[in-house]
């Protein structure tokens, strides 16, 4: 039984000895063990971020060539450039300025002339700028016996006419600069100039009497002001003018018809004889000549 034993050992002593002389093949590489899992109540984590590569030293790449333009509607024709951007539109405030505006008007009568004196005055003002504006009065006689022409006590016999463009005897221009600064409201000061052409005339049952022309060209300056209610509109003034055209004509001591009337050296009178026998006169000329006090009182409307 011993020698059983030993002879078994021996025997596979000598094949270990066998197997360790002949060469052993490598062994197979062992599977990678699979990750554990992560537990259900963490967050798996973030993958880091791949560093980039670091480039290799290379030739650089050649550029890609220039586009080509884009192809003409006509191939005979150069290429065309690329065009602008349209302009952005105008701007409605910047265009207010620009082109034709209407300027403020007005136009106006004045009743109390027209009544008391014969003379209608047709007031036409337009705005020239926003403080300024100018006038002109085309007047309009209506009347040959008005009730102020013969308040200095001559008979009922004078009559007046116009001397110009059939019932228009002659027309005033003035400018008119607004205190306030806005055309047709406020106060205004006028500076201006008149030019009207009239004919008197004397005249009882048998015939006429006696006749005067003179023109009453006069500078002036008046102060007034204006109001309006929608398109209604008032306006006045006063004002102070200088006569600047000084006719004359009276009659000598004696004198017994109007052919001895004389134009010189007349103390600034303007008369006319009242009879034909001379024995009465009326002065046209008034009390303050050569210096006159105006006045109007105008209604009409204004468009702005």
């Amino acid at each position: 039984m011993k020698l059983t034993t030993a002879a078994v050992a021996f025997a596979l002593l000598a094949g270990a000895r066998l197997a360790l002389a002949e060469p052993q093949p490598e062994p197979a590489p062992a599977e990678p063990a699979a990750p554990p899992e992560p537990p259900a109540a963490e967050t798996p984590p973030q993958p880091e971020p791949t560093q980039p590569a670091p480039a290799a030293e290379s030739t650089p790449a050649p550029e890609p060539p220039p586009a080509a333009p884009p192809p003409a509607s006509d191939p005979a024709l150069p290429p065309l450039e690329p065009s602008a951007p349209p302009p952005p539109p105008p701007d409605p405030e910047a265009q207010e300025g620009k082109g034709f505006t209407m300027p403020p008007w007005s136009v106006r009568i004045d009743p109390f002339n027209w009544l008391l004196e014969g003379r209608m005055g047709l007031e036409l003002e337009v705005g020239l700028l926003d403080f300024m504006t100018v006038e002109l009065v085309p007047v309009f006689v209506v009347t040959e016996k008005p009730p102020t022409l013969n308040l200095d006590g001559a008979p009922d016999v004078l009559r007046q006419e116009s001397n110009g463009i059939g019932p228009i005897s002659g027309a005033s221009l003035d400018v008119g600069f607004w205190l306030d600064g806005t055309a047709f409201h406020g106060y205004v000061i006028r500076a201006g100039i008149t030019n009207y052409g009239y004919k008197y005339r004397t005249e009882d049952d048998a015939g006429d009497i006696d006749e005067v022309e003179t023109v009453e060209r006069v500078a002036f300056a008046m102060f007034g002001s204006q109001a309006s209610w929608g398109a209604f509109t008032i306006a006045g003034g006063i004002g102070l003018g200088v006569h600047l055209n000084r006719d004359e004509r009276c009659f000598p001591n004696g004198a017994t018809s109007v052919a001895q009337a004389r134009t010189s050296d007349c103390d600034d009178e303007l008369s006319i004889a009242t009879r034909s026998d001379v024995q009465e006169v009326a002065d046209l000329h008034g009390g303050l000549y050569p210096a006159e006090l105006m006045g109007r009182f105008s209604l009409g409307i204004l468009i702005e």
